[in-house]
């Protein structure tokens, strides 16, 4: 339950950053008009603000694309656990990056953060229901498998619940309701190093049988059964 739950560590982020830009549409449209005005001295065009606000939701999706077409890549490499750990790299630069940029007048900033939280978002949509499958036992797969879209939808619960006007939902704190992806980022890394890696990947990928073997959650009978029909295959061939 630990390992399970850490994981969907990573399916709430990718919830809760969907949804997390919605409530405070009107305040952050505003910061981009100041900044528009700082720059250039006059109000941003009601066209060009559109356009920048839609570019700025539509660009998360762009790389949650990028992102899962690149999940075979981290998990056949690292493993599942250690992919994991990896791509919260990305979840601190985009904390960063959304976090400061009122500070900096940056608009470009919150655009460029919200990019490398679709990347995460992407990794993360595919790291979690592999390792989560293959960590579980095979009677209770099923059930722990759905923790995936549980965690999305608590995600965005919570985002919706902080971005209330009277919590994160304001002028002044909206930037800590972007950068709120810092938190639970932290936590999953503190967790995952307690967390086994996946006995598939060890076997598989590492040909580790002793360690595979060791670990409690798969049993030794299924391991040798598929070596056994692993062998005869090559056989046959």
């Amino acid at each position: 339950m630990l390992a399970v739950g850490t994981a969907a560590i990573g399916s709430l982020q990718f919830g809760y950053n969907t949804g997390v830009i919605n409530a405070p549409q009107n305040i952050i449209e505003s910061f981009y008009n100041q900044t528009w005005i700082s720059r250039f001295s006059e109000p941003i065009s009601q066209s060009t603000l559109t356009a920048l606000w839609s570019f700025s939701v539509a660009v998360f999706s762009v790389g949650g694309m990028f992102g899962s077409f690149s999940v075979g890549l981290f998990v056949n490499r690292f493993g599942r656990r250690n992919s994991m750990l990896m791509a919260n790299v990305l979840a601190f630069l985009a904390a960063v990056f959304m976090g400061f940029s009122k500070l900096a007048a940056s608009f470009e900033m919150l655009i460029i953060g919200r990019f490398i939280v679709g990347v995460y978002s992407g990794l993360s949509t595919g790291f979690v229901p592999i390792y989560v499958e293959e960590i579980s036992p095979t009677s209770l797969r099923g059930a722990l498998g759905t923790l995936h879209q549980l965690g999305v939808v608590i995600g965005i619960l919570m985002a919706q619940i902080f971005g209330i006007e009277s919590i994160l939902g304001n002028a002044s704190l909206w930037p800590l309701l972007m950068g709120f992806t810092l938190l639970p980022a932290l936590l999953q890394c503190a967790l995952l190093p307690f967390c086994p890696e996946s006995p598939r990947y060890l076997l598989i990928n590492c040909n580790e049988e002793s360690k595979a073997c060791s670990g409690k959650i798969y049993t030794r009978s299924s391991v040798f059964i598929y070596i056994w029909s692993h062998e005869t295959v090559t056989f046959l061939k």
